[in-house]
């Protein structure tokens, strides 16, 4: 995580092998890709894929194949689909396993991904010039999930003016949204009102706890900054946004409107790169989320205990957008964050402890995609290009047009 006014942090960029073999995300991946060799061995008749002690029995005799380019992003995007926060793992998802055997399987699958050099640009910072913003083209989804409308496509191409210099459509902002009032377009960044929401919500959940501190009810479970925020994603090197690709909880969305965005060259930019990145923030910026977060992230991550989220109204203050990158996402997407020993901001005895399996604070990065950045102030200056995608269920894959 860096600002403009301090020097980055500086990481051997390039991913490990142990990297991915700690974090869930990262041991579902390599766990992907070594399940497709187990499923290439012919079967005969009607016989049956192999089980979980035949999986098991056949890593262990395989000798790694280096995966191809698009065998690594058709994993990750199944890593991505099975990306859940509301309910426990599967019993099959090798992600969530800790025990060092398992590891150990995986280990020579991880080390041949690594040797690929496949994976060395996903640890790359954010590419200002290289920025999509995504409209979702289904009504009855955003319907649905609101969380896929960041940009609504309110504006026809045809009737833009072309930047005679750059040659480009130079599109305002305010081309983007429809007047919400008498003086004009007013953007809903919102971070006052979400933070409002957020403790207000908290406090309801906290009195329900007083009343029974056994009661198991589930909250929202994403900590992602709020509904309304503009967010945008990078391109693969051909081209295709990641981000109509790569989406958690995407329910099926299949035509998107890419909007090239043009930044203020003053942006400054907090990188998530690995899982110390996310707590910093969290210890800087520490939202106490443990009555609305505790039983819902039990659930998934199998602990009680305090949790916080980065209150991004705070976070704000510092940064212009929070960008968290590939490799960000493998190593820190799901997994229990360790934020500090003990309590961590306010003290409050209506704060949920019954049950709790440890005193520390904690957090989880859930709802981000990958290669996502969230814009928390104004920097937007422009869109400069718009495309047109829509997923070709026969070539299984996303097309312009």
């Amino acid at each position: 995580m860096t600002a403009d006014d301090a020097p980055p942090t500086v990481h051997d960029d390039r991913l490990t092998a142990e990297d991915l073999l700690a974090s869930p995300r990262g041991r579902s991946l390599v766990f992907g890709l070594a399940l497709e060799q187990v499923e290439s061995f012919p079967r005969t008749g009607d016989e049956e894929a192999p089980g979980v002690e035949a999986v098991v029995r056949n890593l262990r005799c395989l000798c790694p194949v280096a995966p191809t380019w698009s065998a690594v992003k058709e994993a990750m995007s199944d890593v991505v689909d099975a990306a859940v926060y509301w309910q426990p793992p599967d019993d099959d998802d090798w992600g969530t396993a800790e025990i060092g055997a398992v590891r150990e399987i995986l280990r020579p699958f991880a080390e041949k991904l690594v040797s690929t050099g496949l994976l060395d640009a996903w640890s790359k910072p954010l590419d200002p010039d290289d920025q999509w913003a995504l409209a979702w083209d289904d009504k009855e989804l955003n319907e649905v999930n609101g969380r896929h409308s960041e940009l609504p496509a309110v504006f026809n191409c045809s009737l833009v003016p072309v930047d005679t210099v750059a040659g480009r459509p130079t599109i305002a902002l305010a081309d983007l949204f429809p007047p919400l009032d008498r003086d004009g377009t007013r953007l809903p960044w919102g971070l006052d009102e979400w933070l409002a929401d957020v403790l207000t919500t908290e406090t309801a959940y906290r009195h329900d706890f007083a009343k029974n501190p056994y009661e198991e009810v589930s909250g929202e479970w994403w900590s992602t900054p709020p509904i309304g925020l503009w967010s945008s994603t990078g391109t693969w090197p051909d081209g295709t946004p990641i981000g109509v690709e790569l989406v958690e909880d995407d329910l099926g969305l299949e035509r998107a409107r890419a909007c090239r965005l043009k930044l203020r060259p003053d942006a400054r930019i907090a990188e998530i790169s690995r899982p110390e990145d996310w707590a910093e923030l969290c210890r800087r910026y520490p939202l106490d989320v443990t009555a609305q977060r505790r039983y819902v992230w039990f659930e998934t991550t199998g602990r009680k205990g305090r949790w916080v989220i980065p209150d991004w109204s705070r976070v704000a203050e510092e940064f212009d957008g929070v960008h968290v990158g590939m490799a960000g996402y493998l190593l820190t997407a799901g997994a229990v964050i360790d934020v500090t020993e003990g309590r961590l901001g306010e003290e409050s005895e209506n704060i949920p402890t019954a049950g709790n399996t440890d005193d520390r604070t904690a957090s989880v990065m859930a709802g981000w995609h990958p290669d996502a950045t969230f814009w928390l102030n104004d920097v937007i200056d422009a869109v400069t290009e718009v495309v047109e995608w829509h997923y070709d269920g026969d070539a299984d894959r996303w097309v312009r047009g």
